[in-house]
């Protein structure tokens, strides 16, 4: 079974980093998120990035469950060639750790650390290291997240 592209691995790592702010936290207050994201991609600053999201009461409940059904359904493919899919819960910390892949094919080895700092506040660092076609792309990742109001934007 084929590794997805170093773009794709890529994107699926950002993919979980950018949804897991505010969704991914417990405990956190549903509506309207503001996040601000900064990182670097092989020592380069990445330029800073603020979108918003919206959270619903049901996204803000179960998280660790939810995300951990979410990974087994989009790693499926993946999940015989990964060494390592967890998610686990630490008090007001969320851990996401993944090793995937052989030296035939390529690497993905990821970790995400997202803490509640408090209902209306989240940070999210991910790290990762990709490793295809003998080219390696190292990232680090920190996404603020910050509670806007009660209602989304419609």
């Amino acid at each position: 079974m084929p590794m997805p592209s170093r773009a794709a691995a890529f994107g699926l790592i950002c993919g979980l980093c950018l949804t897991a702010s505010p969704a991914a936290a417990l405990d956190i207050q549903p509506g309207l998120w503001q996040d601000t994201q900064t990182g670097a991609v092989n020592g380069k600053d990445l330029p800073r990035k603020v979108s918003t999201n919206c959270v619903s009461p049901a996204q803000a409940k179960d998280i660790v469950e939810r995300a951990q059904a979410g990974l087994q359904n989009s790693m499926k493919a993946q999940a015989q060639k990964c060494s390592k899919l967890d998610i686990r819960r630490n008090a007001n910390v969320i851990i996401f750790e993944m090793k995937c892949g052989d030296a035939k094919q390529g690497t993905v080895d990821a970790t995400t650390v997202i803490t509640v700092e408090s209902p209306h506040h989240t940070t999210n660092v991910a790290k990762s290291a990709i490793n295809f076609a003998g080219q390696k792309t190292v990232s680090t990742i920190t996404t603020d997240s910050r509670w806007v109001a009660a209602k989304c934007k419609e």
